[in-house]
């Protein structure tokens, strides 16, 4: 009788460790995809509502902020801030394309106007990050002397500056680029595109899914405030906003594009002023990922 007992007790006590066995498999299966969803949720809400309350600032303002930048009550000379925004450019690329040992070229596509003035500064900073950059700068602007002194300095840090008639569709090659900066135009730009640089926004979007886009401010075939209004047009893997992010960019597709900003040169105070805040960036870092 008494082995009996024990061994009726005994399967009672196996019946129970099963099912409480059961029971926290069941909460683990069933119930942690469910709050891992609903954590999801929260935080792409969160993400939504932050990016919903961004300000952007319209082509008319921006350049309205700049002509009080370079002013004479602020006093910023037009260098300084190609410097600060082609150096934030750069930080952008080495945030999502690290250099590898056996790759790390960057192709640098300039425009004859400001927005090639950031891409030929932020070729020059790259270099110093250790990348091989390469620039395409089809059409150099004689208006004002600086932009021939960039092209010196990346002379003298031996980085190649191809002209119009060289062969810069060689450095497409995914194998040995990681990027290409978009330089081309800003938001001045107004269609339709000319040539040489419908022809090259043409090879650009033809490679753009195995050599991703970086945009400088604007992308290139991009009106600043309607967004894309060029075909073919380009859709940048990462975008740099300077100063503060125009109406153009309510057109990107998060799951496509990561966006920056970047211009880390002015106060809380100018900010409000015209009517947004000013970026959290943290520590030394030039750019702020939205």
């Amino acid at each position: 009788m008494s082995s009996r007992r024990g061994s009726r007790v005994y399967n009672c006590v196996v019946v129970v460790i099963c099912i409480a066995l059961f029971i926290r498999l069941s909460v683990i299966f069933c119930w942690t995809p469910y709050c891992k969803s609903v954590l999801q949720s929260t935080l792409s809400n969160d993400h939504s509502s932050n990016m919903s309350s961004l300000r952007v600032v319209s082509s008319k303002l921006a350049a309205q902020i700049d002509q009080e930048l370079m002013g004479p009550k602020i006093g910023f000379t037009l260098q300084q801030l190609m410097e600060l925004a082609g150096l934030s450019v750069a930080e952008a690329v080495q945030r999502e394309f690290p250099p590898a040992a056996t790759r790390k070229g960057v192709l640098i596509v300039a425009g004859p106007g400001n927005n090639g003035g950031d891409g030929l500064v932020c070729a020059r900073h790259l270099k110093l990050f250790g990348y091989d950059p390469v620039v395409y700068y089809p059409k150099r602007s004689s208006r004002t002397e600086f932009y021939g002194q960039l092209v010196k300095q990346l002379d003298f840090f031996n980085v190649p500056v191809l002209s119009e008639t060289e062969n810069w569709t060689q450095y497409l090659n995914p194998d040995r680029t990681l990027c290409v900066v978009d330089a081309i135009f800003g938001f001045s730009f107004k269609p339709p595109m000319r040539e040489p640089f419908a022809e090259i926004i043409k090879r650009l979007h033809a490679v753009q899914e195995s050599v991703p886009i970086v945009a400088v401010d604007i992308p290139t075939g991009w009106d600043v405030d309607a967004g894309p209004v060029e075909k073919p047009h380009l859709t940048p893997k990462v975008f740099v906003s300077l100063t503060a992010p125009k109406p153009c960019t309510n057109h990107i597709d998060p799951a496509k594009t990561v966006h920056y900003v970047g211009g880390r040169f002015i106060p809380q105070e100018f900010a409000q002023q015209h009517g947004f805040e000013q970026f959290d960036y943290k520590g030394v870092n030039q750019i702020l990922k939205l």
